[in-house]
């Protein structure tokens, strides 16, 4: 191996070392080339008893129990052989990594290993959280501890490391905490709470932001030449376009007797011919364009949508397969054990051999917020492609794996197009939608950042203008007085929800009911619109007060007043307390869901439960 090839693999392993848990899978093979090929070259190389020792001198053994039964001098030779043979790649490539919380047993941590930038590290997790060796180990820890139910909790747009750990310990923490009258947590033994980090950046001061500028002069400039040549263009069309047209025009129209007065007063023919000038029209066309480019870049959202769609979601579904796939080894594996001692017991009586569980489901919550919701979305898509997907009878189908079942969606904030509500517009989610059991929306007509940030930067992407002005996230609920019938065929007229959506001033029905309906109705809306943290205004929603609620809120969102997008995973909150129980109660009827929610929260919420228990007059 030549020294420049060396050098190359050798900052390579120092790059896997830093933005790899330390003793998880990957930094421990990329340790192990390290040790084996050492620094400078010509030293002599350690064995591989030396190796298995140095490494498991570096760490409490008692602690990182997997790594501790997998690093020895077979794990590696193999490490090595693959390295030889140019494999290693795959022989560590999985695409996240496991955290276990070292204060409550049943709270865990996925972390996508992509990072922000090339030219910047991913930020590891704080030490209160534990690397496991790699999914094998949480699949153990799942299987003994006879774990039935898994939360995945996937954060949203411009949520870097150290602010979503931050907010999931706080979640944790209150998710554990037990009840002082029935001591009782909301996340029993055997209820798991993971929350899953794909990488996020905060938009204006995010390091990779302003480091990409540093290392990649030549594209900067191949970007300026091309700006500057489609400036040219333009600015001269503009130019011509205003020496022809544009001033000719308001020079005529001094000849009037009401506006020559003031033409004279402004000077407008000496102001004209000082402005309207070749090279300061190309100089501002340019700036202008430079500016409004570079803005759409530092507030980093198109830069998260693109990672949540090709990082986020990919490395989500990835996890979720290994983890079936683990828990099937694994079982199969105490099958074994069961097999082997059972074999024994005619030696051994008094021996008594517990017999473990075959194929046990796990149900599966998924709650995204904001564009962890697009990451929920599309995983459940790859996940329903790769498990087999069937749009008849899918509703009796939500297995994904042999382990893993669908269970609850929650989505808060979901930064998706409202048609992906619509027949016809859903095709690339609604058989992957409908595997779930019971899908809830948090909403708000408030949310200033998905009502007008979103449409300006989904401008140009989305297929449609609707598409991008309309988010899901923005419905909320409109009272009408329908009369309705209830299961029980009362004749009593009730007071009814209706989801709409407001484009400026003037709403609309979020959804036109048609034959294609069903997955509309399968929502259950919650309508966050006029909760206290999300909203700072107290004036119900017309066409006259619109305008100035926005105002209003977008001043309180500015000086973090409200968290008019996030809100709603402050622990104290009535939306909170409502996740909470959704969380808690597993096998519940539809009533007794819809008492405890309407229970939970006060006046300032709107719950409409989905309709397969209504119908209208």
């Amino acid at each position: 191996m030549d020294e420049k090839t060396w050098n190359n693999d050798r900052n390579w392993l120092e790059s896997i070392i830093r933005n790899y848990a330390p003793f998880s899978d990957g930094w421990t093979k990329a340790r192990i080339i390290q040790l084996a090929y050492p620094n400078p070259p010509g030293t002599a190389s350690p064995t591989t008893e030396e190796i298995v020792a140095t490494l498991r001198s570096l760490c409490d053994l008692k602690q990182y129990a997997m790594f501790a039964e997998k690093v020895n001098e077979d794990y590696v030779i193999n490490t090595l052989n693959r390295w030889h043979n140019r494999q290693f790649t795959q022989a560590f490539s999985r695409n996240f990594e496991v955290y276990a919380d070292s204060k409550h047993p049943n709270v865990f941590l996925v972390s996508s290993t992509a990072s922000t930038s090339l030219n910047v590290d991913r930020e590891l997790p704080p030490e209160r959280f534990r690397p496991l060796f790699n999914v094998d180990e949480l699949a153990q820890i799942v299987l003994s501890s006879g774990c039935d139910r898994l939360t995945m909790r996937i954060h949203g747009y411009a949520t870097p490391g150290s602010i979503f750990y931050n907010n999931f310990i706080n979640e944790a923490d209150s998710l554990t905490l037990q009840d002082p009258i029935n001591n009782v947590a909301t996340l029993e033994k055997n209820n798991f709470y993971i929350g899953y980090h794909w990488p996020s950046e905060k938009p204006f001061v995010s390091p990779g932001l302003w480091a990409d500028y540093r290392y990649n002069w030549g594209i900067i400039i191949k970007f300026l030449v091309v700006l500057g040549g489609l400036t040219i263009v333009s600015g001269s069309l503009l130019y011509i376009s205003l020496k022809l047209l544009g001033i000719p025009l308001l020079l005529s129209l001094g000849s009037l007797p009401e506006l020559a007065g003031i033409w004279q007063w402004l000077k407008l023919r000496e102001t004209a011919e000082l402005a309207v000038q070749w090279h300061w029209i190309i100089l501002t066309v340019f700036m202008l364009s430079l500016l409004v480019v570079q803005m759409m870049r530092i507030i980093v959202y198109q830069r998260d949508r693109y990672r949540a769609i090709h990082y986020g979601s990919p490395d989500f579904s990835e996890f979720f397969w290994r983890l079936d796939r683990a828990l099937a080894e694994e079982n199969q594996a105490v099958q074994a054990k069961f097999s082997h001692d059972s074999g024994n017991l005619e030696n051994d009586r008094n021996k008594r051999v517990q017999i473990p569980k075959t194929n046990p489901r796990i149900a599966v919550n998924l709650m995204g917020h904001s564009l962890g919701a697009l990451v929920v979305v599309n995983s459940l898509r790859i996940l329903s492609d790769r498990f087999g997907k069937d749009d008849i009878d899918v509703d009796d189908n939500r297995e994904m794996g042999d382990y893993l079942t669908l269970d609850k969606l929650i989505m808060s904030a979901p930064d998706i197009p409202l048609e992906f509500l619509r027949e016809g517009r859903n095709n690339y989610v609604r058989s992957a939608i409908l595997r779930c059991q019971k899908i809830y929306l948090f909403s708000s007509d408030r949310d200033i950042v998905l009502r007008y940030l979103s449409t300006l930067a989904n401008w140009w992407v989305e297929p449609s203008l609707e598409m991008s002005g309309l988010r899901l996230g923005n419905i909320y609920l409109k009272e009408v007085n329908e009369g309705l019938k209830t299961v029980n065929k009362s004749e009593d007229p009730t007071k009814s929800y209706v989801p709409y959506i407001r484009i400026m001033v003037r709403s609309q029905l979020a959804a036109n009911p048609t034959s294609a309906y069903e997955l509309f109705e399968k929502f259950n809306y919650i309508d966050c619109s006029e909760m206290m943290g999300v909203n700072s205004v107290k004036l119900p929603l017309n066409k006259f007060t619109a305008i100035p609620i926005d105002l209003i809120n977008s001043v309180a969102f500015l000086f973090g007043k409200i968290d008019a997008h996030g809100g709603y995973f402050r622990t104290d909150s009535p939306s909170f307390a409502a996740i909470k129980f959704l969380l808690k109660n597993h096998n519940i009827s539809e009533e007794d869901m819809q008492a405890g929610i309407n229970s939970l929260i006060d006046n300032s919420i709107r719950f409409w439960p989905s309709q397969p228990l209504l119908c209208k007059k």
